[in-house]
């Protein structure tokens, strides 16, 4: 059951993942969480670090998209200052708007990379999915509630790929 909440790269942050060694492997799609991920949960518009990796992901020929459980006008504000299409409500971990996603784009589960911030949605929605993941750690400690919630789930989930050896919260692979 863990290998679902097994990452196969934990970052620091978005800004530090290879996009040309992700280009060389065959990744042809990024799919980024929002919240917590590129911005602050809060923050309405993409910084711009977010800005700056979203145009090195498109000018590596990698198609890029947005996906988040938050409400759409929240999702669309900030794709849309990127340019990228977007899904909101996606209802992660639930594999429905992965599908979608996949038929949309024509593309392979195997040939999409996941990024996000969060154990108990982005990592298992898409590991669900047999996509490769990375998981960045949060942004900010301040969550929502919903979100809060979670982090008490993630943190025994932790514990546990701890105590196998395989995954220790805050010791990146970079």
């Amino acid at each position: 059951m863990l290998k679902y909440f097994t990452p196969d790269a934990y970052v620091k942050s978005f800004e530090s993942i290879d996009i040309d060694k992700l280009v060389a492997q065959g990744f042809t799609l990024m799919i980024c969480d929002i919240d917590n991920t590129m911005v602050a949960h809060d923050q309405s518009h993409p910084s711009d670090a977010a800005r700056a990796f979203i145009t090195k992901v498109k000018q590596s020929g990698m198609q890029v998209c947005m996906i988040s459980n938050n409400y759409k006008n929240r999702v669309e504000t900030f794709a849309k200052a990127l340019d990228v299409p977007f899904y909101s409500f996606a209802n992660k971990p639930l594999k429905r708007t992965y599908k979608k996603i996949l038929r949309d784009y024509h593309v392979q589960a195997e040939h999409v990379v996941a990024v996000g911030d969060q154990l108990m949605t982005d990592v298992l929605g898409a590991k669900r999915m047999h996509m490769y993941v990375i998981h960045t750690a949060p942004l900010v400690q301040r969550d929502i509630k919903a979100t809060k919630v979670n982090r008490i789930f993630e943190n025994f989930v932790y514990k546990q790929l701890e105590k196998k050896n395989i995954l220790k919260k805050g010791v990146f692979d970079e």
